[in-house]
């Protein structure tokens, strides 16, 4: 218990020492999967035109939802890959996947009918993250398909492009220069340091909570470099006052009605 406290203790003056002054504005609030919860009850399906509409009614910062590419070629918005047993994102048709519904009712939306919804708010940011594929040549494909959507509907800065690959994060900027990457990680042996983020020219990083606790000054290091940070899973006033002593740019949460200000 006595060394359990001392870290507590360790932790807490790491943090005290590597946060940034006083922020001048607190971070800004990205709701996880859209708005699904209302407290912390759900009340609605994630990834859903629902979720989506309800951020947007909330006014929340920035909404994240998640790409897969259909076995026929179209994208979908859904974050696991398996729906039942004999339905999945990749290898299913985009037909069979429309026709399921999920447990509130609600249909799998394309990411053609996500953004033309999320353009009638252009002040919330959209976050789509990429789901990893069988092959980086497969997800390349969708990394294709993703920017064309957003460019056809003139989009780019209104959207962040995420992944958990950097080899992903790196295609969508060979493709488009100017576009907004997003490298997540929730691995606090795998995470890159912020001299090896700046290399790849990733505009921003996601790290968990893990991260971030054990890499404290990592903080002031990206935002000196022009890099964005967002802390997640943030569900807890107390985790946000850990974002806020930090200095972190974004936090992500399941719960905007709790962690929103």
């Amino acid at each position: 218990m006595k060394k359990a406290l001392a870290i507590f203790g360790a932790v807490l003056l790491l943090l005290s020492s590597c946060a940034t002054d006083s922020p001048k504005s607190h971070p800004k609030v990205l709701s996880h999967r859209g708005l699904r919860t209302s407290g912390t009850e759900f009340v609605t399906d994630e990834n859903t035109l629902d979720a989506l509409r309800r951020a947007q009614e909330a006014k929340v910062d920035g909404c994240e939802f998640d790409v897969h590419m259909s076995a026929d070629g179209q994208l979908l918005i859904r974050h696991d890959a398996k729906i039942d047993a004999t339905l999945n994102m990749q290898k299913s048709t985009a037909e069979e996947i429309r026709a399921y519904r999920l447990p509130f009712g609600n249909q799998i939306p394309t990411l053609h009918e996500w953004l033309q919804q999320a353009k009638t708010t252009p002040e919330i940011l959209q976050f789509i993250e990429i789901k990893a594929h069988a092959t980086q040549e497969i997800e390349n494909v969708v990394v294709a398909k993703c920017l064309e959507e957003v460019k056809q509907l003139d989009m780019l800065d209104q959207v962040y492009f995420l992944s958990f690959k950097a080899a992903t994060c790196e295609e969508v900027l060979r493709l488009e220069p100017q576009a907004k990457v997003l490298l997540n990680s929730s691995s606090l042996h795998n995470s890159l340091p912020p001299e090896e983020v700046e290399k790849l020219h990733i505009n921003a990083v996601s790290y968990s909570v893990e991260v971030f606790l054990n890499h404290p000054e990592w903080v002031a290091e990206f935002k000196q470099k022009g890099i964005e940070t967002f802390f997640w899973m943030v569900n807890s006033l107390y985790l946000r006052n850990i974002a806020e002593k930090l200095g972190v740019d974004w936090v992500t949460t399941d719960f905007y009605d709790i962690i929103g200000y």
